[in-house]
């Protein structure tokens, strides 16, 4: 299953992306594209460009600012330009008190991570993937 990675004001970019693999592989993940973006403007545009080519699109970073630019404040404007519904986001948690975020509508999914490779592979959990295989299974083997 292909998936879009979008790493978003991040750190530790290449040791999140190792840990995003390998939480991925049980489902057949593999990276389509690798991109970044520094503004939600930026943001949006890869998003709407990764939903296109894949049906799985995973964000990591964006958690840690306190301005405009937060994934959080993002996304709740992406809710409020579209008809997506906080009935279509599921909140995902780590033991350190990270959080991360899984959008899902139709047969597309978006995944938000924060930028630490033990929360990734905490919050990709054996429920998570067998959600994620379920839903995209057929779309993109």
């Amino acid at each position: 299953m292909k998936y879009n990675l979008i790493f978003y004001l991040s750190r530790k970019t290449s040791y999140c992306e190792k840990a995003l693999k390998k939480a991925l592989s049980p489902i057949g993940g593999e990276a389509h594209q690798i991109t970044s973006a520094t503004t939600p403007v930026e943001l949006g545009a890869q998003v709407s460009r990764g939903l296109r080519l894949c049906p799985l699109t995973v964000i990591i970073g964006g958690f840690n600012s306190f301005e405009d630019d937060n994934l959080r404040v993002v996304l709740s404007r992406v809710f409020s330009n579209s008809k997506l519904t906080l009935e279509n986001m599921r909140k995902l948690s780590a033991e350190s008190g990270s959080e991360g975020y899984i959008v899902r509508d139709k047969n597309q999914i978006l995944l938000a991570f924060p930028d630490s490779p033990d929360d990734i592979t905490e919050m990709c959990s054996e429920e998570l993937l067998e959600y994620i295989g379920s839903k995209l299974s057929s779309e993109n083997g």
